[in-house]
């Protein structure tokens, strides 16, 4: 049997379940579930991506980054920005980096640590932020178009339901 994603001409996302493998009726729909998810997510990110930084300069990372600035003008330490992102420290550094070669950010000693930095939102980086959001608006409107509102909030409640047992689970066995 092959379960692969609803697009038929992407043959790099298809998986082949081998015939001999006991799977349930669960296992197969859980595996087409899995592929369904990375199809969304993979063709949404190309797009979105390209469409972000021709529009705007940011990649979607550092637009991620803005968006937590932007929220919290008073700027976040790196190691804040980190856990805010679920990314290590050296991609946070690297990311902020290029952000203020950019002008988009300001980084700063903290203040009573002088062994953390303080990453802050520029005005530049406040216009180049509210542009980026609304090309990000455009991008997921044209990508959902035709997906009634009620299937779109059914969807993000369910995932999320998925996640949140995920991530109680991961703090149990931790």
């Amino acid at each position: 049997m092959t379960l692969h994603d609803a697009s038929s001409e992407d043959t790099k996302a298809s998986v082949l379940v081998d015939r001999d493998l006991p799977l349930t009726e669960r296992q197969k729909a859980e595996t087409r579930l899995w592929l369904q998810v990375l199809n969304v997510h993979r063709m949404i990110y190309e797009d979105l991506n390209a469409t972000m930084i021709a529009g705007s300069g940011l990649s979607i990372p550092k637009f991620d980054v803005l968006a937590h600035l932007y929220r919290f003008r008073d700027g976040l330490t790196m190691g804040d920005l980190s856990k805010k992102l679920k990314v290590s420290n050296g991609n946070i550094s690297g990311l902020v980096s290029r952000l203020q070669k950019d002008g988009y950010v300001d980084r700063r000693n903290a203040p009573g640590d002088r062994r953390s930095f303080l990453a802050s939102i520029t005005e530049s980086g406040v216009a180049a932020f509210e542009k980026a959001v609304d090309l990000h608006h455009e991008v997921m409107t044209e990508k959902l178009e035709g997906t009634a509102p009620e299937t779109i909030d059914a969807l993000a409640a369910d995932l999320k339901a998925i996640s949140d047992r995920i991530r109680k689970a991961r703090q149990a066995s931790s």
